[in-house]
């Protein structure tokens, strides 16, 4: 049988096969459209946020030397006093005055003598701390000059030569309290010596600073040991954030602390000092029992810096947890999990979605460090959903 080709037939075989093709297309499943990122090596940190409250850490609270009668404090709080400045007067109350009150104002003269000897020795051991501190500041320096230190260790050198002088400076202030602390001890045992003595005691300022706090601000009756006035230095400032027990396992004292969001845009710069060994119970805003721990930090910037804050002034410190320079990170977001603790992402390859399992590392939040499975360059997707597989055909959002 014989089969003519004509020019029609081939044009109606061409118009059955696009048909067919058509008809197939449309069956098959359309692209996934998806959001993809490259892969990289950038800085990473990982960090924690609490909220911390601001406080002077060389506090002084003077309490009334003996029981009497204070005449009218003349000073209000924020007035600046100088060592030595008279801030109030007390009257000792004459049949009030016993034996017995001479012997408790004997020993409390002696316990504030031995706390001035114990204060001379921790500025003595201060003093030493620092000199060794700024001699070890100095060699690292010759050496990072001469390109054998490293910048980390030249960094925590100065931080720890930081943290020296403002020890010594606490321990001065320490010793300045103790000696105070004698002087009152001193003047209210004379106050006993001789019955019916009328003679008022001048209460005086045991440093330089501000007064904080004025508890008894009237004429009246006081009891020996009650709280009167706080005075302390504003420019001693330190923060203490109460951390979640399983957050303050992670830190340590000398941990880099960035302190933000004080009521300006600037950073200032802090350190641990002090990670206290005992936690309390809290109760949160939703009603759940958590156990918490005060971290104390310093200020390391320079005071002129930060000069608005005050004592009791609420900031958010960022304790920086771990540093990387070059690390090959993803967005967190673009992970899941399968195969119990087996971690995985979808990498956008020729068109198609290829499943990859990888080792991960540190987490930050919204990055992830990747330490196996992923090269720099290939390309992940961002927000895989449940219409993302192994070979599913994905256009790439724009």
């Amino acid at each position: 049988m014989k089969f003519n080709i004509t020019k029609r037939n081939v044009i109606l075989a061409l118009s059955i096969i696009a048909l067919l093709f058509l008809i197939v297309w449309g069956f098959l499943p359309s692209p996934v459209q998806v959001g993809v990122e490259q892969v990289n090596q950038a800085p990473m940190e990982v960090t924690l946020e609490e909220e911390g409250i601001t406080r002077v850490k060389d506090r002084f609270v003077i309490s009334a030397p003996v029981t009497g009668y204070i005449l009218r404090v003349q000073h209000e709080v924020g007035d600046s006093v100088s060592d030595g400045n008279e801030l109030f007067r007390v009257q000792p109350v004459p049949d009030m005055i016993s034996a017995r009150q001479r012997e408790v104002a004997l020993a409390q003269l002696e316990s504030a003598k031995a706390r001035l000897r114990q204060a001379e020795e921790s500025y003595s051991l201060a003093e030493m701390e620092k000199q060794l501190a700024n001699k070890e500041l100095e060699r690292i320096q010759n050496l990072f000059d001469d390109g054998i230190g490293s910048a980390q260790v030249l960094d925590n050198a100065k931080l720890a030569a930081r943290r020296a002088s403002a020890h010594l400076t606490s321990s001065e202030f320490s010793v300045e309290v103790a000696e105070h602390n004698v002087d009152a001890a001193t003047s209210a045992l004379k106050s006993f010596q001789t019955p019916g003595n009328q003679e008022q005691i001048p209460i005086t300022a045991p440093a330089d600073g501000k007064i904080l706090k004025i508890h008894h601000e009237s004429e009246g009756p006081i009891q020996a040991g009650m709280p009167l006035m706080e005075i302390g230095n504003p420019q001693s400032l330190e923060i203490r954030a109460d951390l979640l027990s399983t957050d303050a396992v992670k830190i340590n004292p000398g941990t880099r602390v960035r302190i933000k969001r004080w009521g300006t845009d600037t950073l200032l710069e802090g350190i641990v000092t002090i990670v206290e060994p005992s936690g309390f119970t809290q109760v949160s805003a939703l009603g759940v029992e958590e156990q918490r721990v005060p971290v104390i930090m310093d200020i390391l910037s320079h005071f002129n810096t930060w000069r608005p804050l005050g004592d009791g002034y609420r900031v958010v410190a960022e304790f920086i947890i771990w540093q990387g320079d070059d690390v090959l990170q993803v967005p967190s977001s673009s992970l899941f999990r399968i195969e119990g603790d087996q971690w995985a992402l979808f990498v956008a390859a020729d068109g198609n979605a290829q499943l990859r399992q990888v080792d991960i590392g540190r987490q930050s939040g919204l990055r992830t460090q990747i330490i196996d499975g992923l090269t720099t360059g290939e390309r992940v997707i961002t927000h895989p959903d449940e219409r993302i597989e192994d070979g599913v055909r994905i256009e790439v959002r724009e």
